[in-house]
C-alpha cells in the first residue's frame, strides 16, 4: 500500500493505438472545412483530446449541435448546448463521421457547468424543527474545530513542511473563476490566532492573490475553502487551482496530473447532478478520478447541500455528481448541538445512492445494515430513489456556521463546502506523518475509511436530512434520510478524530 503508478505506467494501461488517436485528432484539427485554426492537445495519458476552437468551426465539427450563450450569476457568458450528447445515440445526429464512433467514448464541455455549494447565513428554512435550529447561532470557530477533532501538530518537523514533494502539500480547486483574497486570508488567520500561511502557488485564469475587493471574481466560496484548509493544517503548503466558466472535470484532473509537484491531497467544493450527464459522460469523468487514485491523490469533494437533492420533476432524488463517483471521497455535513454537544446531521447534507455507479463491495456490509434497520423515506415501487448504487457520502465534518471572512466581514457560512477542506486538511497532516516514516501518500481513501477497525472517529447517529430545491425550482421538500449507527446517507461513516486516524493510517 502506498506504492502508486507513474504517469507512464498509467498510460501503458490505457493508451490507444497511435493510428486511432491520429484519426480523431485529424478530424477535430481540420474538419471538413477550416473556418478558423483549432488547437488540439493530447492529455497527459493520451486518452483525451482537448480542442480549442471558434464557434463557427465547432458547428463544422458538430453540424447539428446548437450552441447558445448562457449568463451566470457573475454576469459572464458561457457557450453551452441544451442537448446532452450520448455517444451511443447522438454522434450520428451531431454529424461526427461514422468511422470515428468506435474511438469516442465521451464528449465533454458542451453541456456541463459546475455549481458552487455554499450558503451565507442561516439555511435551515426547510424545517424549523431541524437539528440546525438547535445548534449554535455563533460561528463554529477554528479553535472549536481543532478541539472537536482533537488535532495536534506534534511530531511534524519544520524541514518536512518545506519539502519539495506533493505528498506534504494540499490543494484547493475553484471553478467559475472563483477567487480568494490574500489580504482577507491573512486577516482571517490573524483574527483566529493562526500562523501566517499564505497560498504558496496559484494556477488559473485569474490573479486572486491581490486585495480581492476590486475583483468581480472574489467570493465566499474560494475564501471559505482556503481559509478552512489552512486553518486546520497549520503550516502545510497550500496550492490553489482556479478554472474559468468553460472548464469541466476533465480539465481539473488533467491539470492536477500534468503539474509538477501537485499536492496529493485535493479539496473541491463544487458539484453537479448525475442528471446533468449521460451515463457515458459520467463514466468518463469517474475514470479520470480513478487515475488520480492510481497516482496517489486523495480527492475530497462536498456531497452537496440539498439533502438527497430533488430532480427537475421535484418527485425523485437526483444524486450529486461527481460526489457519487466511487473514486472520490464525498464529505457530508454535521453540526454540534450547543446544548448537548452531540454531533447531529446538518439537514441539507446531500447523500444517497448513485443511479450510474454500482455499489463497491466494501460498502455492502454497512449499507445493507442501514437499509435493513433504518426508517427510510417513502419510495413507492422504487420511484423516488434506488438503493443498489454507490452509497455516499463517505464521511462528514462541520457543515454549518463555519466562519468566512469576505470583504473584511466575517459571515457564518453553511455547506459541505466548509466540511470538505476540514477532512482534506486532516488527511494532509496524515500524509506528512507518513512521509516522515518513509511511507507513500494515502491516495484513494474510500475503502480504508469504510473498513477501519476503529472507525474514523465519531459516529453521528442523530438527525436527518431533507430533499430540497434543485436550483430553486422545487417549491417544497421531501423527507430525506435519517442518521443511525454505522453508515448513513447524511454523515457517512462519521466525522474525524485525529488520534483514531493517526493510529490506523500512519503505521
Amino acid at each position: 500500500y502506498g506504492k502508486f503508478l507513474s504517469h507512464e505506467q498509467i498510460s501503458d494501461l490505457i493508451k490507444l493505438p497511435e493510428s486511432q488517436i491520429q484519426q480523431v485528432e485529424n478530424y477535430f484539427q481540420q474538419g471538413s472545412s477550416q473556418v478558423c485554426e483549432s488547437i488540439v492537445e493530447r492529455s497527459v495519458h493520451q486518452d483525451f483530446l482537448m480542442v480549442t476552437t471558434c464557434v463557427a468551426q465547432a458547428q463544422v465539427m458538430f453540424p447539428n449541435l446548437t450552441l447558445s450563450a448562457y449568463q451566470n450569476w457573475r454576469d459572464t457568458k458561457v457557450l453551452r448546448s441544451v442537448i446532452l450528447v450520448d455517444p451511443t445515440e447522438n454522434l450520428t445526429l451531431l454529424g461526427v463521421p461514422a468511422n470515428l464512433h468506435q474511438f469516442i467514448s465521451g464528449i465533454h464541455g458542451l453541456t456541463d457547468t459546475p455549481i458552487p455549494q455554499y450558503h451565507i447565513g442561516d439555511t435551515a428554512s426547510a424545517n424549523p424543527s431541524s437539528p440546525e435550529w438547535r445548534s449554535t447561532d455563533e460561528a463554529f470557530t477554528v479553535k472549536k474545530m481543532i478541539e472537536l477533532f482533537g488535532i495536534t501538530y506534534d511530531g511534524i518537523e519544520e524541514s518536512t513542511l518545506g519539502a519539495d514533494v506533493g505528498q506534504v502539500r494540499q490543494g484547493v480547486i475553484e471553478l467559475a473563476h472563483s477567487a480568494f483574497s490574500a489580504k482577507s486570508l491573512a486577516t482571517f488567520q490573524e483574527k483566529y490566532g493562526m500562523p501566517n500561511n499564505p497560498i504558496r502557488k496559484i494556477f488559473g485564469t485569474e490573479e486572486p492573490q491581490g486585495n480581492g475587493a476590486d475583483s468581480k471574481w472574489y467570493d465566499a466560496e474560494a475564501s471559505l475553502d482556503v481559509e478552512t484548509i489552512t486553518a486546520l493544517s497549520g503550516n502545510v503548503q497550500t496550492w490553489d487551482f482556479t478554472f474559468g466558466d468553460s472548464a469541466d472535470w476533465i480539465d481539473v484532473v488533467e491539470k492536477l496530473l500534468s503539474t509538477e509537484g501537485t499536492p496529493k491531497v485535493i479539496s473541491c467544493s463544487w458539484v453537479n447532478y448525475e442528471s446533468d450527464y449521460t451515463l457515458a459522460q459520467a463514466q468518463s469523468v469517474s475514470r479520470e478520478f480513478m487515475k488520480l487514485g492510481l497516482a496517489g491523490f486523495s480527492y475530497f469533494i462536498g456531497s452537496g447541500d440539498c439533502g438527497p437533492s430533488l430532480s427537475p420533476t421535484c418527485k425523485q432524488f437526483d444524486p450529486q455528481f461527481p460526489s457519487s463517483s466511487p473514486y472520490v471521497t464525498s464529505v457530508g455535513g454535521m453540526v454540534v448541538n450547543k446544548n448537548t454537544q452531540d454531533q447531529e446531521t446538518w439537514i441539507h447534507s446531500s447523500g444517497g445512492f448513485s443511479t450510474y455507479f454500482d455499489r463497491p463491495a466494501y460498502q455492502d456490509e454497512k449499507v445493507n445494515y442501514y437499509l435493513q434497520n433504518a426508517t427510510l423515506p417513502p419510495n413507492p415501487n422504487g420511484s423516488v430513489y434506488g438503493t443498489t448504487g454507490r452509497a455516499y457520502p463517505d464521511v462528514s465534518a462541520v457543515g454549518a456556521y463555519e466562519p468566512d471572512n469576505v470583504f473584511g466581514t466575517t459571515f457564518n457560512v453553511s455547506g459541505t463546502s466548509g466540511a470538505t477542506p476540514q477532512f482534506a486538511a486532516i488527511t494532509a497532516l496524515l500524509n506528512i506523518h507518513r512521509y516522515q516514516k518513509g511511507l507513500g501518500p494515502l491516495g484513494s481513501l474510500n475503502q480504508a475509511l469504510w473498513t477501519l477497525p476503529k472507525g474514523v472517529g465519531t459516529d453521528v447517529t442523530l438527525g436527518e436530512s431533507y430533499a430540497t430545491n434543485r436550483d430553486g425550482f422545487c417549491k417544497s421538500y421531501l423527507p430525506g434520510f435519517k442518521a443511525m449507527e454505522g453508515w448513513d446517507p447524511v454523515t457517512g461513516v462519521g466525522s474525524p478524530k485525529w488520534e483514531v486516524l493517526l493510529e490506523q493510517l500512519t503505521n
